[in-house]
């Protein structure tokens, strides 16, 4: 008899982590592009200043991608052929369809924490205008959907991976590591972050100096945040032992959580369209700021693009900065234990509570630690924080229309942070870039510098196409994750100087 198996949820997961994605938010061909018009201030604010384009609008764009450090996917064929219909029959049914293998998921077992991320962000509407006497103004609203797991423990991650089975006797856990009954678990801190939330933002940016030799300039972005929806875990410490099939004993605990109408989740309308129908649950206050500057060469000019006008260009930027504050139908505990050991019995009412859903599940087991564990619900507030970096961009004109840019980005938040992160990442971009076709190349260490990837932008006319990490994996048999973005966009070019 199975009493707690979440096997089938992780599959899922560990499936879905394979096909949709890695890093929240990047987008970093289209964002370090020169006629990104305004998406470039989602890289540095300054850079509307001095602009490629009179009028930029951004019709609609939108991105999703998921990363996990613990498990791949592991195909017999290259990815590719998921694509171009050629897998081979021995892996079909009758239909034609994939027949999916548990096999196929690998695990990488190499005694550190684990990660994963998941975001979907829509972007739409957007604009910018160049105004007279070097000033910008832009104007973006975004939504974005955001799930992390950071620093899971393995033991718990292989925990979830092969659930907890009872049918062998004195073995609880039945994966290739077994923990036997008795056995106590612990150094197992983390912490679990989901978000919905909107930013209205407005982008000001000024040319403050544009001599024959150096343009410099600046800008910034105040954001109001608007939030959907919110919850989390942060898991300070557990000592966790299984006595028996049905029976845990914890000892010194620290774990706090809180969350806001679980539903609001479940309804991407509602969270597009919340500044609409005010459906907030909390809101805040965010802010971008940056400085850039562009280094022109007369004795260069005729091997650097006459539309662009530069040698080489660069920036330093803080970005989301801020944070939301939820007060509207939160729920918020912290649940402690210094004393002696306490017992959670899992009886069938505990089982039957989680089979009629994850709302009722939550209440029943609420209701079950208040009669364990030392329970402090004061505080009124849940502050999800943004996802600050600091970004350091570089662009150099090679030749015409080729450049070579390189985008460097730095977490400041941290892993136990309850809110956002985006993981830390290094990357160099080359790239042909023309006024009707864009194509580049993201080169990199991504995901906190750990894991190298190959990404590929393509822009024809107003449309185009992204990925930080698709062609590294198309090519594989192993998949940590991809991404993808699209969208188009389009701008009235100034005139030549």
């Amino acid at each position: 008899m199975k009493l707690i198996n979440i096997k089938t949820y992780i599959l899922f997961t560990g499936i879905l982590s394979q096909v949709i994605g890695l890093k929240a938010q990047t987008y970093i061909g289209l964002n370090h592009s020169n006629l990104g018009g305004i998406h470039q201030a989602n890289l540095n604010p300054a850079n509307i200043a001095n602009s490629r384009h009179r009028i930029y609008l951004n019709g609609v764009t939108a991105g999703f991608g998921f990363n996990n450090d613990y498990l791949r996917l592991n195909f017999p064929f290259p990815v590719i052929n998921l694509i171009t219909g050629k897998v081979p029959t021995t892996y079909q049914n009758s239909n034609g369809s994939l027949v999916f293998q548990d096999a196929w998921l690998k695990e990488n077992i190499n005694g550190k924490s684990k990660n994963m991320n998941l975001y979907l962000q829509t972007k739409a509407p957007g604009f910018m205008v160049s105004l007279p006497h070097g000033f910008a103004l832009g104007f973006q609203y975004k939504n974005t959907v955001n799930f992390q797991m950071n620093d899971v423990s393995e033991p718990i991650a292989r925990l979830a991976r092969y659930g907890i089975d009872s049918s062998k006797g004195g073995v609880s856990y039945s994966g290739p590591n077994q923990f036997q009954i008795g056995q106590t678990f612990g150094d197992n801190s983390f912490t679990v972050n989901v978000n919905a939330f909107g930013e209205i933002g407005v982008t000001l940016a000024k040319t403050l100096v544009n001599s024959e030799n150096l343009v410099l300039k600046i800008g910034v972005t105040p954001k109001l945040l608007l939030g959907y929806a919110t919850g989390y875990i942060k898991n300070r410490g557990l000592m966790v032992k299984a006595a028996g099939t049905d029976t845990i004993v914890f000892g010194e605990t620290d774990l706090e959580y809180g969350y806001t109408d679980i539903q609001a989740f479940t309804n991407l309308q509602n969270i597009n369209l919340g500044a609409i129908n005010n459906k907030l649950q909390g809101s805040g206050f965010g802010y971008d700021i940056g400085a850039a500057f562009e280094y022109k060469n007369a004795a260069l000019k005729n091997i650097t693009s006459k539309k662009n006008n530069y040698l080489f260009r660069g920036g330093i930027s803080l970005l989301d900065g801020g944070h939301i504050a939820y007060k509207n139908k939160i729920k918020n505990t912290r649940i402690s234990n210094t004393g002696a050991d306490k017992t959670l019995i899992i009886s069938p009412a505990f089982a039957s509570a989680w089979g009629n859903g994850t709302d009722k599940g939550i209440k029943y087991t609420d209701s079950v630690m208040r009669t364990l564990f030392n329970i402090d619900t004061a505080a009124k507030t849940i502050q999800t924080n943004m996802p600050s970096t600091v970004n350091v961009q570089f662009d150099y004109n090679l030749f015409k229309m080729f450049y070579l840019g390189a985008n460097f980005s730095q977490d400041l938040r941290g892993r136990r942070s309850i809110g956002m992160r985006k993981p830390s990442y290094l990357v160099v971009i080359p790239r042909f870039e023309s006024r009707f076709l864009e194509f580049a190349l993201p080169i990199g260490m991504m995901n906190d510098y750990r894991n190298p990837r190959l990404g590929m932008y393509l822009r024809i006319g107003p449309v185009f196409v992204g990925s930080d990490n698709l062609i590294g994996q198309l090519r594989g048999k192993d998949i940590y994750g991809t991404d993808i973005y699209f969208g188009f966009s389009f701008g009235i070019n100034k005139k030549k100087n």
